[in-house]
């Protein structure tokens, strides 16, 4: 059982520690002066806050002892399901990822990954000196694109206390007996 107890512990660290270096990101994104910077903090932020989501369903799967290694919250209902058990949490989590905090991070975190592709859908490859297509250098892309899409410095450190404060909350309900 102590075992068991030095894992979830470590789990949960895992969890703060990525809902910190959001914050980190937040704090160095509000402090630069440059465009290119402001954004590689903010999508830094971002990346840290879906970081804190997945930790914290690793949380989950310690708690409940389960048998996934990369879970989803689909994952966990249907590793729960097997047991006829059902999670408050796995519950909340999937209403906040239909519509709410979840939704707006994750949505934040896809538009991160694929930016390149959904702002330039008519993008041409070019051509290198053998005649054969190439694809454009993404950095030059990356960094001329309009960041309107990203949300602002305050608005993930808003996504980021509500995730901390709805984790608190989470873990406020899962004791073992």
């Amino acid at each position: 059982m102590a075992g068991k107890g030095r894992v979830a512990k470590y789990q949960a660290d895992r969890t703060n520690q990525k809902l910190y270096f959001c914050r980190l990101a937040c704090q160095a994104a509000e402090s630069s002066h440059d465009k290119q910077h402001y954004q590689a903090h903010c999508e830094t932020a971002i990346f840290h806050l879906y970081g804190s989501f997945l930790a914290f369903m690793q949380e989950l799967v310690q708690f409940y002892s389960l048998d996934v290694v990369a879970p989803s919250l689909t994952d966990i209902e249907r590793a729960l399901a097997v047991r006829t058990q059902v999670s408050p949490e796995v519950q909340r989590l999937q209403q906040l990822q239909q519509q709410g905090i979840l939704a707006n991070i994750e949505r934040a975190y896809q538009r991160c990954l694929y930016t390149v592709i959904k702002d330039q859908p008519n993008s041409e490859e070019g051509i290198d000196n053998d005649g054969a297509k190439t694809p454009q250098d993404l950095i030059v892309n990356v960094v001329t694109l309009s960041n309107q899409w990203l949300p602002d410095a305050a608005t993930i450190r808003e996504w980021r206390q509500q995730l901390l404060t709805l984790i608190e909350q989470l873990r406020a309900g899962m004791v073992e007996f």
